[in-house]
């Protein structure tokens, strides 16, 4: 049985590049809605740190790690992913499985 997985990033944009990160991330959203095994809609989150605006952290949850590996190659992705990466001046993304809950 395969376990549901989430995805996490860590991003830090070069300051004026806010509004930028925001979109970037956005449109990949909608490469990854078109994967074939994508995650489940509406299910990604972005979020903005309020003492620093150009820290966000982003993390959404996937089926299983197999769908995760599959995004990591898919071209489009790679594409998406790159274009965020150049806007930021940190960026460290990761997978993660749930080990408790309270």
């Amino acid at each position: 049985m395969n376990q549901r997985v989430y995805t996490l990033g860590a991003w830090r944009v070069k300051p004026g590049g806010e509004t930028a990160f925001i979109a970037a991330w956005k449109e990949l959203g909608a490469v990854f809605l078109n994967l074939p095994h994508p995650p489940p809609a509406g299910s990604g989150t972005l979020i903005q740190s309020l003492s620093d605006p150009t820290q966000f952290y982003s993390f959404g949850p996937w089926e299983s790690l197999a769908d995760v590996q599959a995004m990591r190659q898919d071209a489009s992705a790679q594409t998406g992913i790159a274009r965020l990466r150049a806007l930021c001046v940190e960026a460290t993304p990761g997978s993660f499985q749930v080990v408790a809950t309270a």
